[in-house]
């Protein structure tokens, strides 16, 4: 076999894009040292090459995952695809590589680095999921519900269906001010939209008169003698402070 060439695979950021990748690693001379989005490309001394998304070589890659490794194992990449951990791709591409090697084990080799990174990496993005089913709070703006939050990671697919099955008759918006995007719900229409500058609306008197009064309501019923803030914020990071109205010393 010839000597493969080092190179950065550049692709669009979705996962059938990485699924080229993966798929360009084994008809092609090229070893990877980085994988990056188009987004996030960088000056380096390395070669970059462009993968070109072909939706038939991806299902060929996940037909291949799902044989070789597991079903579960395309849906665990999917999933390490909203992290927000820099290099995810490189550690996702290899985690591939060895799952074709030891099959449905690898997510046993907890020791490997590229496992390891990615196990993390998922606790990580499920534990901050779990945060915000419990965080995310509306404010109504003429027929519509919006709320803003904060994750570091990319998690307004795992939580989509949760508010979809509870809000279903009503419209809302949630917007993830850290990764642009928005999660648009309108009846039987719901959908995940990459969005810049986005302007979200001013509250309205009724609602800083309803926030004023939760704040109030807050204030009175806590206990100063137990007051906590390190315990707290293991509940609830610092970061996700201003989004909560009892929370938030402007109101």
């Amino acid at each position: 076999m010839r000597k493969r060439t080092d190179v950065i695979f550049v692709y669009d950021g979705t996962f059938d894009g990485f699924m080229n990748c993966v798929y360009t690693y084994y008809y092609s001379q090229f070893k990877p040292v980085d994988i990056t989005s188009e987004d996030n490309v960088q000056a380096s001394f390395y070669q970059q090459v462009t993968i070109t998304t072909d939706i038939e070589k991806s299902e060929q890659v996940k037909k291949a995952i799902k044989n070789k490794i597991s079903k579960y194992t395309i849906r665990f990449l999917q999933e390490c695809m909203l992290s927000y951990q820099k290099g995810k791709e490189i550690h996702m591409l290899w985690y591939v590589v060895k799952g074709f090697k030891v099959g449905y084990n690898i997510a046993k080799l907890v020791s490997d680095e590229d496992v390891d990174f990615l196990l993390k990496a998922n606790k990580h993005i499920h534990r901050e999921k779990h945060l915000y089913l419990g965080l995310v709070r509306f404010y109504k703006s003429n027929d519509v519900y919006i709320s803003q939050i904060k994750p570091k990671n990319q998690i307004l697919p795992l939580i989509a269906n949760h508010f979809v099955e509870r809000f279903f008759n009503q419209s809302f918006m949630i917007y993830d001010s850290t990764n642009n995007q928005v999660l648009l719900h309108d009846k039987n229409i719901t959908q995940i939209m990459s969005v810049e500058n986005i302007q979200l609306p001013e509250f309205n008197d009724d609602e800083l008169a309803m926030q004023k009064l939760w704040k109030l309501f807050y204030d009175t019923i806590s206990i100063k003698e137990r007051y906590n803030p390190k315990c707290r914020m293991s509940f609830m990071p610092k970061r996700t402070w201003d989004m909560l109205p009892e929370l938030n010393d402007n109101i």
